[in-house]
């Protein structure tokens, strides 16, 4: 062979040598890994829903079948696909053909990868991807240690409705994939505390489950680090590539992490540039004189329990501004009821707010454009919740207090703690209703930035009217019931209608707004009284309370007044006692 054919041969090999060794070698902060495995099932696979064991089918627009779980099905229902070779260890990629033949189907199923036992390896929730009418496709992405055996799909919430349609997925090897952009999961092994990664961490909001509670450090290059409290789920946001390790001494084999990419949030623009208005200033302090005419006695008169010595109070929400808000408003009002209905920056309602307003509804925020939270970035967070704050403040002319968290509320951490939390209260809510149950009293919220209900409407009249009841014999008790419009559907208007015939028109509750409700407390834990002056003609007392914003003090002091009083002095203007409560407006 001459000289120069040699030459030319070594020097191809070489290139190819060369060019092998950059795509394995990539620096940390290229992120894009080549996937170069020798034993790797390069063949893409294809399942498609008439392959599927479980669920029931529908059709598509172009007649493909699509499977789903009927809304019968029970919880941890599965739909399987059994695969004739393993999914060797390793990166894989799948693009999920999804059907929803209208809006309003649910996202409830996880999709599941499984081992030839039948345990499941990792899992990826489906419920927040983003979903719409008609035909469409998700990619989502997972590394597995091990042999993957069946891959499955699993009902994950109970609904009244059925579970978007799954066509087909088509899995193939990660080969030249951007994991920064991509949902992907990560089963990872755990070697003394040390979590092993296959690949440097984009930077994203991740999610950590374990199988036992772990507490965690994250460590970024520079050597800074923050750590997330001891769980069985955690989730954090890692603005540059950080290795986690396990710091609370519990010894596991493995954990799953979730990425999820980062997201820039829409354009925000037509919320205006007008500050938001001003709730309240503790550095300003108003007072206002109360006379007992005719009273000398030393017992002070108290603001109520609640308003009107009333016995609890019951309070309802509803999420997403569509069109059917309007029958729900219906139905409040004839039932003695009030509602709070929150907005996307998108809802069909926000031509209509004043028509709610005008029943005496109030309207509150669910965030710009209804991003899950918890999978979104601190600064996408505060910017959903301040701005459409501002845009209803500008829609309105009046402050906006109340909030919804879209898909619910779970913590997420940054360097300076929980940024889910953080963004509700540097954006000025004096609420933020979460979709998890709980119990509350008007002074022992615990914490109402993350004020839990006690049903949806949906769980009917027989549990919500026992409950009902159980919160009538414990003074200060609050009832609170949400929902959604469109969920009036079908049996659904019959159902609401059951339980505000159970729980409405009573004479010993006090019906209101969530934002009604944070004003009674915010009154109850700013109103000092003290007595000021005793004489023949009656005792006089102060009301120190900061300055409210004059809108928020639309809903009048409640006060007892001691036995014997029949008229008070307020500002100068004479008030008869009503069974021994008085209305003051501040």
């Amino acid at each position: 062979m001459k000289t120069q054919a040699k030459l030319f041969i070594f020097a191809l090999f070489f290139g190819v040598l060369l060019n092998l060794y950059a795509q394995t070698n990539k620096n940390a902060n290229d992120l894009t890994v080549v996937q170069v495995d020798s034993g790797l099932n390069t063949n893409a696979i294809t399942l498609d829903a008439s392959m599927a064991k479980g669920g029931e089918t529908m059709k598509t627009e172009k007649g493909n079948d699509a499977i789903f779980f009927p809304a019968s099905n029970p919880v941890n229902e599965k739909i399987e696909w059994k695969l004739q070779k393993p999914l060797d260890s390793g990166k894989w990629e799948i693009e999920i053909n999804f059907f929803q033949p209208d809006i309003g189907l649910s996202s409830n199923q996880m999709l599941c990868f499984d081992d030839k036992n039948g345990e499941v390896i990792a899992k990826i929730d489906l419920y927040s991807m983003g979903f719409s009418k008609g035909s469409y496709s998700h990619k989502v992405g997972f590394y597995s240690s091990k042999e993957v055996s069946v891959v499955s799909l699993i009902k994950s919430r109970q609904r009244s409705i059925n579970t978007i349609g799954v066509v087909s997925m088509r899995i193939t090897p990660a080969i030249n994939t951007s994991f920064e952009k991509l949902l992907f999961v990560f089963q990872l092994p755990v070697n003394e505390q040390n979590i092993s990664l296959p690949i440097p961490l984009p930077a994203g909001v991740y999610v950590v489950n374990s199988k036992s509670k772990i507490a965690l450090t994250w460590k970024y290059p520079d050597g800074r680090s923050f750590s997330t409290p001891k769980s069985v789920e955690q989730r954090v946001f890692l603005e540059s590539t950080a290795q986690p390790f396990i710091t609370s001494g519990e010894a596991i084999s493995e954990i799953q992490l979730t990425h999820y990419p980062v997201q820039l949030g829409p354009d925000m623009s037509s919320a205006g540039k007008n500050p938001l208005i001003t709730l309240f200033d503790t550095a300003q302090i108003e007072t206002h004189n109360l006379k007992l005419i005719g009273y000398k006695g030393e017992k002070i008169p108290e603001i109520d329990l609640l308003p009107n010595g009333k016995k609890m109070a019951v309070v309802t929400s509803w999420d997403d501004g569509q069109l059917k808000d309007l029958d729900v408003m219906e139905l409040l009002v004839k039932y003695g009821m009030k509602g709070t209905f929150f907005m996307n920056r998108n809802s069909k309602m926000i031509p209509l707010l004043g028509q709610l307003e005008a029943k005496g509804m109030e309207i509150g925020s669910h965030s710009w454009s209804h991003p899950a939270f918890n999978n979104s970035t601190p600064k996408r967070c505060l910017d959903e919740a301040v701005e459409m704050r501002r845009f209803l403040e500008k829609e309105l002319n009046h402050p906006v207090i109340s909030f919804a968290y879209p898909f619910n509320y779970t913590a997420a951490y940054d360097a300076d703690g929980d940024y889910v939390l953080r963004s509700l209260q540097q954006a000025g809510y004096w609420s933020a209703r979460a979709t998890s149950q709980g119990d509350n009293k008007i002074d022992s919220i615990v914490n109402p930035l993350i004020m839990r209900p006690n049903f949806h409407f949906n769980s009917g009249k027989t549990k919500i009217k026992e409950k009902f009841n159980q919160l009538l014999l414990h003074p200060g008790s609050i009832l609170y019931v949400w929902g959604h419009s469109y969920e009036l559907a079908g049996d659904g208007q019959k159902t609401l209608e059951e339980v505000l015939t159970a729980v409405g028109n009573h004479f010993e509750v006090w019906y209101a707004t969530l934002g009604e409700l944070m004003i009674w407390q915010f009154y109850r834990k700013h109103l000092k009284i003290e007595c000021v002056k005793t004489s023949s003609r009656g005792n006089e007392y102060s009301f120190k309370m900061p300055w409210l914003n004059p809108y928020l003090r639309k809903i009048p002091l409640s006060v007892s007044i001691p036995d014997g009083v029949k008229e008070v002095m307020w500002q100068g203007e004479k008030i008869k006692v009503v069974k021994g409560h008085v209305q003051l407006i501040w």
